[in-house]
């Protein structure tokens, strides 16, 4: 599960901070793997988690199992050294379950502000993820590099939980970084696949063809997971009404993507981001919930059944992990859609020999050779 603090009209930051909180220790309470948020600066409404480390230590001392990543730090507008300490401390109050995803950044409000352009991203953050391992894996540690300059040697404190390091992932936007990824020994994660089926297709394909032998690790050790991320999740009795519940934080969240963020990107550094351009295309079906649901695989909305059948797409596309940004709607919605998702989604890939299904019982108790009869009167009474 993703949390990025999106805050309803009419509510505050400090109401929603304390939600979040309650939406992870029940995210964990109905089976999720893990939980995370991203960092972002400056925006007051859609994604408000500028001091990632302080909301991962609250859940951390909340919870006892559920993984917690950081789903992206902006590495080229941090200090490294400032994220290694952060990410050790955290590792000490959640007992060693933290993880690091790393992501150059690529939203022009942010990288504005902190005075770094769009082509210095790739190398602030692969020189950044650099120094970070080195600090956080041996017992002192030295850096020379162009940006991030001369440091002498230090000791970092203080000294995390997991040995060397915590595990290492990449936002991923396009097949060469998914391929980058797993050569550098990273997990991957997808990003705002309004693009279509195909286009994350290719992106899990080039991560999961990468042959052993081309793997080089950046960090002590290798992590292998593609994970597919999804911006919008809403889980309800139906369709309809998931879709109901979906709609405002879908297209918002749309609109922001298609309108702006991408096809900005693409006018101002056309050599990196120029296949976003391709998003301008998608603007004749961004006020349409529907067309968005059904044709991008960034959205999942629906039923448990339909969720599973979605989720099971993701799958046979090559993703080891899903990622649900499940936000942008009230403290209840959410909640709702974490239960539905914990009760009748993740048993079904957790646990599916222990999934109750409907289907032949029998004229005896335990049976398997017919229906019982209060299933049949079921069945007729809703025919």
């Amino acid at each position: 599960m993703m949390s990025e603090c999106g805050t309803q009209p009419g509510s505050t930051h400090h109401r929603r901070y304390f939600d979040m909180i309650e939406e992870a220790v029940f995210a964990e309470e109905m089976g999720f793997h893990g939980w995370g948020t991203s960092e972002h600066h400056f925006f007051n409404d859609i994604a408000v988690t500028p001091s990632v480390e302080c909301l991962f230590t609250a859940v951390a001392l909340k919870t006892s199992r559920i993984r917690l990543r950081h789903m992206s730090r902006l590495l080229p507008v941090v200090h490294p050294i400032l994220v290694a300490e952060q990410l050790a401390t955290v590792d000490i109050f959640s007992n060693g379950r933290v993880e690091l995803t790393t992501a150059r950044g690529n939203t022009l409000l942010q990288l504005d502000a902190f005075g770094v352009s769009l082509e210095e991203t790739k190398g602030r953050s692969e020189e950044a993820l650099d120094l970070i391992v080195n600090a956080l894996s041996n017992d002192t540690f030295t850096h020379e590099g162009k940006h991030w300059g001369s440091i002498p040697e230090r000791r970092l404190t203080p000294k995390g939980v997991q040995e060397p390091h915590p595990p290492l992932y990449k936002i991923c936007q396009s097949a060469e970084s998914s391929a980058d990824a797993r050569r550098r020994g990273l997990g991957m994660i997808t990003s705002d696949l309004y693009l279509g089926w195909e286009t994350l297709e290719e992106y899990l394909r080039a991560y999961n063809e990468v042959d052993e032998s081309e793997v080089n690790s950046v960090g002590a050790y290798a992590v292998k997971s593609a994970a597919s991320s999804v911006m919008t999740t809403r889980c309800a009795k139906t369709n309809d009404e998931a879709l109901a519940l979906a709609e405002n934080d879908l297209l918002k969240f749309a609109r922001m993507i298609i309108n702006d963020v991408y096809v900005q990107l693409a006018e101002r550094s056309p050599e990196q981001y120029g296949g976003f351009v391709r998003i301008k295309e998608l603007r004749q079906h961004v006020d349409d919930p529907q067309w968005l649901r059904d044709n991008t695989p960034t959205i999942l909305v629906g039923d448990p059944e339909y969720i599973i059948g979605q989720v099971q797409r993701h799958k046979e596309a090559g993703a080891d992990e899903i990622v649900l940004r499940i936000d942008g709607g009230t403290h209840d919605e959410i909640m709702q859609t974490i239960e539905n998702l914990g009760r009748y989604v993740i048993p079904y890939f957790s646990n599916p020999t222990g999934v109750v299904r409907s289907g032949p019982v029998g004229l005896l108790p335990g049976d398997p050779r017919q229906k019982t009869s209060y299933e049949k009167t079921i069945e007729e009474g809703a025919a």
